[in-house]
């Protein structure tokens, strides 16, 4: 058995794990809490639930344990006790393309962990990624059906790197390493759906370009050598930021639009 290098100070008690079910029934409002104890996905089952029509925006689809997230494409999310795992269901804004929301709720789950741990340098890797010291934080999943944006996050709050896998333990960190103490899962799920709560009003009060503003603050690939692969093509330049779509710029042979695929940084 692997010992935890963490501290004393920073072992994760097994309370900070769970979820305060009255709470945050009552503190969640206007969000209605779907609350299942083991999930394979929680979007495949926010869209089981939307297809029976037992699902109604807005809405939270939440688990403790889910055992088959997926990512982008044909991407997996690992998780584990002490991981995030949670879809927000929202009422289709039919002014904002499906590519700009996961740039508008990376931008609230981002605000939501730099508030929580006190760390504001924690960034935005385009198009899905929250990440701290080029570690990679939480990842967003978003699906646009049946007239509601889903957003999956999977965001590791009490998790150490030798809780993960040793393919992917070098890659990623937790709010546990970043704050240097345990958080509570509930005031995690708390603050970030008072944040997302916030840009969704912000979006609706001002247009995309003020929200793209505050997420440029943040971007971490800007000036960064890129290569992009989507559907089996391939893109290798510079990344000149995002243009007023939230469309990644990345200048090669010529300049490039792109839309969504998998960043790797050279």
């Amino acid at each position: 058995m692997t010992r935890s290098k963490l501290t004393p100070a920073i072992q994760k008690p097994l309370a900070a794990n769970s979820f305060d079910l009255a709470r945050l029934k009552k503190d969640l409002k206007p969000f209605r809490l779907h609350f299942f104890p083991r999930l394979r996905s929680t979007n495949d089952h926010a869209a089981l639930l939307r297809k029976r029509g037992d699902l109604f925006a807005p809405a939270i689809v939440l688990t403790p344990n889910q055992i088959a997230g997926r990512g982008r494409g044909r991407n997996t999310w690992w998780s584990k006790d002490g991981a995030l795992t949670v879809t927000f269901a929202l009422p289709i804004d039919s002014t904002k393309d499906p590519h700009q929301i996961p740039l508008i709720a990376g931008l609230a789950v981002r605000n939501a962990a730099a508030e929580l741990s006190g760390d504001h340098s924690i960034g935005l890797k385009w198009p899905n990624d929250v990440v701290h010291d080029n570690k990679k934080l939480a990842g967003l999943l978003c699906e646009r059906i049946d007239r509601i944006d889903l957003i999956g996050i999977g965001l590791n709050v009490n998790i150490a790197p030798t809780d993960a896998p040793k393919s992917i333990r070098h890659r990623l960190t937790s709010l546990l390493l970043i704050a240097g103490k345990p958080l509570d899962l509930s005031d995690v799920l708390l603050e970030i759906s008072r944040q997302i709560l916030r840009v969704w009003s912000k979006r609706q009060e001002h247009p995309f370009a003020a929200l793209l503003a505050e997420y440029e603050r943040y971007h971490t690939l800007t000036g960064r050598r890129l290569t992009i692969i989507d559907n089996n093509e391939t893109i290798t330049g510079q990344c000149e930021g995002l243009d007023s779509a939230g469309r990644l710029l990345v200048r090669g042979k010529t300049l490039h639009r792109i839309i969504a695929g998998q960043v790797e940084t050279t």
